[in-house]
């Protein structure tokens, strides 16, 4: 019997199932982060193998491994992942893109669209079961429009601004101060110019990237202007992102992910929710939680297996419902 192994390598964490070659799940595991732009080119392929570990077992062997990353594919990188997981008995190791396998987490079609939004954003349109265009993931120097740096970014200077008296007024403020340490009291003078040092030491000494956990804040304030407007137009660079992949030929299905899109747009309240932008301007929309689903579904058809739409359900019914991992 073939035994698989499918791994989704993210920013945060990396994600694998073991799987036999009719698609049944064997086992799961979790590590670190597998991203080596994000986590360096050692410690992420060293979390990638660990994660393999943990779905094998400590007995259990696989043939063929298909990693679904972000991040850059260097062959110093696929080095160390085949080296490590040569000790699993695989002899085969397929670099995939997080990407489709996001969108093959949502469906089982061979074509469609895909957008990730989380700290950083990008999409894609796939065709006959490839990236055909992608456009974004250029970083958050670059690009990311609408992503969790994105708007952490407007959300800080919104608040520096406002405390300098050079921006409007917002009830992210608080949160913000609270979310950095920050103990001045900016009800004084005093206390102002002391809140603005501290925000810019905090900021400063953080990694850049860091600024993506302000983001969820501009949600969690729908009646707040600043916030609103944040939130705004955050939707409508996701929007404009897909539009930039979305052909005439190809009416979907859209498959989305990341926190951004996921959590922040599609699960806006009932008051922030008619002013943002959905992600396909009104067509239906698939979001799912990560791509491990997809990196199976990966896994199962570059070793020749059909993923139709029954075991694609059975698939995605056994990752997402088995439960802890080992």
């Amino acid at each position: 019997m073939t035994r698989l192994l499918a791994l989704d390598a993210g920013g945060t964490s990396t994600r694998a199932v073991a799987l036999d070659d009719d698609g049944r799940v064997l086992g799961l595991g979790r590590s670190s982060a597998g991203n080596p732009t994000a986590a360096g080119v050692v410690p992420a392929a060293e979390a990638v193998v660990a994660a393999a570990g943990a779905a094998l077992g400590a007995r259990a062997r696989a043939d063929v491994a298909v990693l679904a990353m972000a991040g850059e594919q260097s062959d110093a990188f696929r080095s160390l992942v085949e080296q490590g997981l040569a000790a699993y008995g695989v002899s085969r190791v397929v670099l995939d893109h997080d990407l489709l396998a996001l969108f093959c987490s949502g469906t089982a079609a061979l074509e469609g669209y895909a957008l990730i939004a989380g700290t950083g954003t990008v999409a894609a349109r796939v065709r006959d079961g490839s990236l055909e265009r992608v456009v974004g993931g250029r970083g958050w120097l670059l690009g990311d429009a609408g992503g969790g740096f994105w708007i952490g970014r407007r959300v800080a200077r919104a608040v520096v601004a406002a405390l300098d008296g050079q921006g409007e007024p917002t009830d992210l403020t608080p949160l913000v101060l609270g979310a950095l340490g920050v103990v001045a009291d900016p009800s004084g003078e005093p206390g102002r110019v002391a809140a603005i040092r501290q925000v810019v030491s905090a900021v400063y000494a953080r990694r850049p990237v860091a600024l993506a956990e302000l983001a969820p804040l501009v949600f969690a304030l729908p009646h707040d202007p600043v916030a609103r407007g944040i939130a705004v137009a955050a939707s409508e660079a996701l929007a404009d992102l897909l539009d930039a992949v979305r052909v005439p030929d190809l009416a979907g299905p859209f498959v989305v992910g990341g926190s951004v899109v996921a959590r922040g747009i599609l699960g806006a309240s009932d008051d922030l929710a008619p002013h943002l932008v959905p992600p396909a301007r009104g067509a239906a929309v698939q979001a799912v939680p990560d791509g491990l689903v997809g990196a199976a579904v990966l896994a199962l058809r570059h070793t020749g297996t059909v993923v139709d739409d029954e075991r694609y359900q059975r698939l995605r019914a056994e990752v997402t419902g088995r439960g802890p991992t080992r």
